[in-house]
C-alpha cells in the first residue's frame, strides 16, 4: 500500500514536471518573439556627397530582411530594420557603404566619389546628381586642393620653378628634350582648352593647375604640339 503511494505520487510529480517544462518553454518563446518583435523598429537616415550634397534614388538594402528602399530628392530614406542588421547603401557612380543598426534611430551616410568620365556619366543619367550640381561640387573640392602659385610675380617665373620639362628664355618657353638647332622648340600653350599665342596676361593667382604634355598626349592637338603642349587651367 504504501509502495503504491509512493508510486503515485512520483508519477504526479513527473507529471506536473513536464507541464511545467512545456509551459516554460513555451513561456520563453513567446517572450523571445515579442522581444525580437520590439527590435525592429523605423530607422531613417540621409544619404550625401561631398559632405553635404543629398543623393536621390540611393538604393538602401536591409541584408537579413531584404527589405529594399530609395531616397527621395532630399537624400532621405526610411526603412524597417533590428538591432545588428546590416544595411547596405548603394549608388551607381559612387563609392558602396555598409552600416551596422545600432541604438540609434537615424544615420547620415555620406558616400565617396571618384572623379572620372564613367562615374560622373553613371552618376548622372542614373537620376542621383544634377549635371550642373555634380560640375561645381567637382572644380570646388579641386580647388580646395590646388596649389598656391601666388608667390610668383609672373607666369613664366612660375613655369621656370614648376615645369621641369621645359626652359623659359624671356617670352618663350623651351622643350628641353629638343636641341636641334634648326628648329625652334617652342611649345604649345593651351589656356582652359584653348590654343593661345601669348600667355604673359596669365597671373599666377589665378592658375589652379599647369602640366607639360609631351608624346602621344600631344598629337591631341596637331603638329602644333608637336613641341608639346604646356596646358594652364584657371580658377
Amino acid at each position: 500500500m504504501i509502495l503504491f503511494v509512493t508510486l503515485h505520487n512520483c508519477n504526479n510529480y513527473a507529471m506536473k514536471s513536464a507541464i511545467f517544462s512545456v509551459f516554460y518553454f513555451s513561456l520563453l518563446l513567446i517572450c523571445g518573439f515579442r522581444s525580437e518583435a520590439q527590435q525592429i523598429r523605423e530607422i531613417s537616415g540621409l544619404v550625401t556627397t561631398f559632405k553635404h550634397i543629398p543623393l536621390n534614388k540611393v538604393k538602401v538594402v536591409d541584408l537579413k530582411s531584404g527589405e529594399t528602399v530609395f531616397t527621395n530628392s532630399s537624400g532621405q530614406f526610411g526603412i524597417k530594420a533590428s538591432e545588428k542588421d546590416v544595411l547596405t547603401i548603394t549608388a551607381s557612380g559612387f563609392g558602396d557603404r555598409k552600416i551596422k543598426i545600432g541604438k540609434q534611430s537615424f544615420y547620415p551616410v555620406d558616400l565617396s566619389y571618384k572623379d572620372n568620365a564613367s562615374n560622373f556619366n553613371s552618376a548622372v543619367t542614373n537620376g542621383h546628381i544634377g549635371e550642373n550640381v555634380l560640375r561645381e561640387a567637382i572644380n570646388s573640392e579641386q580647388l580646395k586642393h590646388a596649389k598656391d602659385y601666388s608667390k610668383y610675380s609672373t607666369i613664366y617665373e612660375l613655369i621656370a620653378s614648376e615645369v621641369y620639362e621645359v626652359s623659359v628664355k624671356g617670352t618663350s618657353v623651351l622643350n628641353k628634350a629638343i636641341r636641334s638647332f634648326d628648329t625652334n622648340p617652342q611649345v604649345l600653350f593651351v589656356v582652359d582648352d584653348k590654343i593661345v599665342s601669348d600667355i604673359s596676361y596669365v597671373s599666377p593667382v589665378y592658375v589652379k593647375s599647369i602640366e607639360f604634355i609631351d608624346d602621344v598626349g600631344a598629337t591631341l592637338y596637331g603638329s602644333k604640339g608637336a613641341n608639346g603642349v604646356l596646358k594652364i587651367t584657371l580658377k
